[in-house]
């Protein structure tokens, strides 16, 4: 239980933190790829949605995030 409770936080740490700031693509696949490991497919969607409109005309990053977002279970 807390194990989990530490990982949400850190997740909850992470996408806060991409919200208001932003990031490199990296940090947005790893947040898909934790949303995934976390089982929380919705919220994993919703970062690769937003990801796509972040970094759609970077190729290398739109390969990393949909590497991740396949992970999670979300694209195909």
């Amino acid at each position: 239980e807390d194990r989990q409770a530490m990982i949400g936080n850190m997740v909850a740490g992470l996408s806060d933190r991409l919200a208001t700031q932003g990031g490199p693509a990296s940090d947005w696949a790893r947040l898909i790829n934790a949303y995934g490991v976390l089982g929380d497919t919705e919220n994993a969607g919703n970062i690769w949605r937003e990801a796509q409109q972040v970094f759609g005309t970077d190729p290398a990053a739109m390969e990393m995030l949909r590497a991740a977002a396949q992970s999670a279970g979300v694209a195909e």
